[in-house]
C-alpha cells in the first residue's frame, strides 16, 4: 500500500508491518526502488517466489527520517503513525546503542557508500565502494563500532582485525562524538604478540 505526500517530491510512502525488531514491506514498487535501486533491507521469498523486503531498525529509522515509511502502532490503521522519535524509542528497546549505530550508517550513506549488516562479533556493518553492486562485488570495508563507555578487549580487536585481513577487507573503527559526529579511523593491522595475558587495565578505550 502506497500513499503521495505532500512535499514537492512527488514520493511515495510505504506501508511497512512490524514484527518484533524489523518491518516486513510487501509492496513490490517499494521492494524495487529500496532494494534493488537504493540496496536497502534483506529479500525472503515466500511460496510462489513472493518477494518481502526485510528492514533492520538503522534501514527504518532511515525510510522514517525521509518521510517515505508508514508504520501504524501495533499494525492497526486505526492508531497513530509511528514518527522518527517514536520509532527510535521502540527499537532501542532492543538494542540500546541504536541511536550511535544510526549516526554511523547515516554517516556512511550520506558519504555516497553501499551499506549491508555485518557479520556479527563486533562487526557492525559491511560496506562497499560507491558505484558497487552488492549482490556480485565484494564488500570492502567491515565496521567494528566503539561505544563511549564500552572498552574494546584488545583480542577481540586482534580476532576481528584477522577476520579483515584473511578477507582482504580494510578494518574500520567507527565511534560516535559528544556532538553526535561519526568519526573513523583505520585499523591496516591489529596483533597481539605472543599471546600476552591482559587485564583490565591494558584495555583501549
Amino acid at each position: 500500500m502506497t500513499e503521495k505526500l505532500n512535499d514537492k517530491a512527488e514520493k511515495t510512502q510505504v506501508e511497512g508491518i512490524l514484527k518484533e525488531d524489523r518491518v516486513i514491506i510487501s509492496d513490490t514498487e517499494a521492494i524495487q526502488e529500496f532494494y534493488y535501486n537504493s540496496y536497502i533491507g534483506e529479500l525472503e521469498k515466500e511460496e510462489l517466489d513472493v518477494e518481502k523486503l526485510i528492514l533492520n531498525p538503522v534501514e527504518v529509522l532511515l525510510l522514517s527520517e525521509r518521510k517515505r515509511l508508514l508504520i501504524f502502532i501495533d499494525n492497526d490503521k486505526k492508531n497513530d503513525i509511528y514518527d522518527f522519535e517514536g520509532l527510535l524509542t521502540y527499537f532501542a528497546k532492543y538494542d540500546e546503542k541504536l541511536w550511535h549505530k544510526y549516526i554511523i550508517y547515516m554517516d556512511l550513506r550520506k558519504r555516497g557508500y553501499f551499506v549491508r549488516s555485518g557479520y556479527g562479533e563486533g562487526i557492525e556493518f559491511r560496506v562497499y565502494k560507491r558505484g558497487a553492486n552488492f549482490e556480485t562485488d565484494s564488500a570492502r570495508y567491515l565496521i567494528y563500532p566503539v561505544f563511549e563507555g564500552s572498552p574494546i578487549d584488545l583480542r577481540d580487536l586482534d580476532k576481528i582485525s584477522r577476520v579483515a585481513l584473511s578477507s582482504r577487507k580494510d578494518l574500520i573503527v567507527a565511534t560516535v562524538d559528544r556532538l553526535s559526529r561519526a568519526i573513523f579511523y583505520s585499523v591496516n593491522k591489529f596483533e597481539i604478540i605472543n599471546n600476552v595475558e591482559i587485564n583490565e587495565e591494558d584495555y583501549a578505550r
